[in-house]
């Protein structure tokens, strides 16, 4: 393969791809109009900061001093020191593998290497999900919890799958991540509504990211028709096989259980560990429905009341002496910004709090409710007393403040489309049918009344994707037999991947196991069990999986706390326990925008 095709790109010709080979200069006049511009979209496009978002902001560790790019790919894994004390690569694949001589990928490796080298077990390669979350960031922020959960024996290895991150070519639409923030400024800040015209105005928008993404990235060369997620399954078999492993093993979350559905459907022979950690059922993702995903949404957002009356006074801000009562403030709350949003004067940048910046925060906010919740409470407290010093402090936690930011970021960290050009481009096609969306529409409201407005744009944005990938897989995504048994895990309230697509998932996948976390939140990363580790390292490690039936507790509930003495715990459990805390930060935000 040679490495002068489009993946092994140098740095240089990356940053002139996008536009720049240094930082941005802008004429004084134009920076003072385009600093106004980003600080209206503040208050449009409802960036809201969650811990999720530290994916934006790198630990200390990863502070500037490593350039991707300056490995030079290899059709070979060469590692690197990194990041004191990681190893890194880039690895040259092809484009499409039905022409392996032809065009390149260079795919961005980040590992921990295992501690226990006597007792080796290989990579254990992971996916924060997305479709488009960067695999050598989740390492950063997250990799050595998830050793301490799975054992020292395992390297943990991230990748950035084509397309994303500090893998190359990439998949952004734009030639800056500024000309990105400008776009954004036109979003909408009304919330989607069959009844009013917000749903030709969001068909307006995905018809020209539809056009600009096929002019980009669109082609028989270009990395949009070859980032379909059977790609990125091949992918990680070469990955494995590279490092001397036949058989895979892997942890995906969120979409990342997609992913791992078609690798084990795909590869049946070739699946050593495969964890599928907050589960979307693959039949529905590839029709393009997203129509039961939120099944169970209503139920997590109904905790926050729960959960906040259960807690007391003196854990959240907003107790009443039942759920019901604070469930009704709240939705006084939404109706009295609805009617009069209010302004933010002294924030940096000023912003306004509208109805769709509170839903969106709930809607966000059920993702990880243990990390969460007590913004919320505390955003009501302050609204409802019309507090302006509070209000101050919390709104750059309510709405992620944009930047002006002229120097390229991590490569990490750079937004991209990568999340229509996989979801979309794996997706069976559906044109907009008026009386079709309407329908389903109303089925999303149904099933979540808050979070329907904003789930639904996912059908208008495939429904103008125009790039089908070469790659895409269309067979059966189910296999009677694996070479080892799946091992399926879902909380039992899952705002966006629901325990019924779990169960539907298991039986498709002969041999494997359902664990059910009895907690709310994606992906069990999203409150800690002990029980829910020490399965995940038992299979891992022996191969063992968990009796059917089996349902883990939680060590901490929102708002509560904790719900056992921890000083009662061994000293592996209580390391373990703070790792597994540690990654309730680090909840991928699946179908969030």
């Amino acid at each position: 393969m040679s490495d002068n095709k489009t993946g092994g790109q140098s740095l240089a010709a990356t940053y002139v791809r996008h536009g720049t080979s240094g930082p941005i200069t802008l004429p004084r006049r134009t920076a003072r109009v385009f600093l106004v511009l980003l600080i209206v979209a503040a208050t449009v496009t409802l960036q809201v900061c969650w811990p999720f978002a530290s994916q934006h902001n790198p630990t200390p560790s990863d502070a500037p001093g490593f350039d991707w790019f300056s490995l030079e790919p290899s059709s070979s894994i060469k590692w690197t020191e990194c990041y004191s004390g990681d190893k890194c690569a880039r690895l040259l694949l092809p484009l499409d593998y039905a022409t392996p001589e032809g065009h390149t990928t260079a795919i961005a490796l980040r590992m921990i290497p295992a501690t226990d080298k006597q007792n080796y077990k290989g990579p254990l390669l992971i996916n924060p999900g997305g479709p488009g979350g960067s695999g050598t960031d989740l390492v950063a922020r997250a990799g050595r919890k998830i050793s301490r959960i799975v054992g020292g024996s395992f390297d943990v290895l991230g990748f950035d799958p084509r397309g994303i991150g500090a893998s190359t070519p990439s998949a952004s639409c734009f030639d800056t991540d500024s000309q990105r923030a400008l776009w954004q400024l036109q979003d909408d800040a009304r919330l989607l509504n069959v009844s009013d015209n917000t749903v030709r105005f969001e068909i307006a928008r995905q018809i020209t990211m539809g056009k600009r993404c096929r002019e980009k990235i669109g082609g028989e060369w270009g990395i949009g028709n070859h980032m379909s997620t059977a790609d990125v399954a091949r992918d990680m078999l070469e990955i494995s096989q590279l490092l001397g492993q036949d058989k895979l093993q892997y942890w995906g979350f969120s979409y990342g259980s997609v992913l791992g559905q078609y690798f084990s459907a795909i590869y049946p022979d070739k699946v050593g560990r495969v964890i599928i950690d907050g589960v979307y059922d693959s039949h529905n993702y590839r029709d393009a429905l997203w129509n039961t995903n939120l099944a169970d949404m209503e139920a997590v957002i109904d905790s926050f009341f729960h959960f906040c009356h259960k807690a007391g006074p003196e854990k959240c801000s907003v107790y009443e002496s039942s759920p019901a009562k604070i469930r009704a403030r709240y939705f006084a709350l939404l109706e009295s910004v609805e009617a009069a949003p209010v302004p933010i004067a002294g924030a940096s940048p000023p912003l306004i709090i509208t109805r769709r910046v509170l839903q969106t925060q709930i809607f966000r906010a059920a993702y990880s409710p243990l990390a969460t919740f007590a913004l919320v409470a505390d955003t009501m407290f302050a609204l409802e007393r019309n507090n302006e010093t509070a209000l101050v402090d919390l709104a750059p936690k309510i709405v992620n403040p944009t930047e002006c930011k002229c120097a390229l970021p991590d490569p990490g960290l750079a937004d991209n489309e990568a999340f229509s050009a996989i979801a979309c481009g794996d997706a069976d096609v559906h044109p907009y049918d008026a009386a079709t969306y309407e329908a389903y529409y109303q089925g999303l409201a149904k099933a979540s009344p808050l979070a329907a407005p904003l789930w639904a744009q996912h059908y208008l944005q495939c429904s103008q994707w125009l790039i089908r990938p070469k790659g895409r897989y269309t067979g059966p995504l189910e296999a009677a037999n694996t070479s080892h048994p799946l091992l399926v895990i879902s909380p039992r309230y899952d705002p966006v991947c629901p325990l019924s697509d779990a169960k539907n998932v298991q039986k498709r996948y002969g041999g494997s196991a359902l664990l059910v976390q009895n907690s709310y939140g994606h992906c069990s990363l999203s409150a800690p069990s002990l029980c829910t580790a020490k399965h995940i390292q038992a299979y891992m490690v022996n191969g063992t999986l968990p009796t059917p039936g089996t349902v883990c507790e939680v060590e901490e509930l929102p708002l509560v706390g904790s719900v056992q003495d921890v000083g009662a715990l061994s000293a592996e459990d209580s390391e373990l326990l703070e790792a597994l805390k540690g990654l309730t930060a680090e909840v991928p935000m699946f179908g969030a925008k």
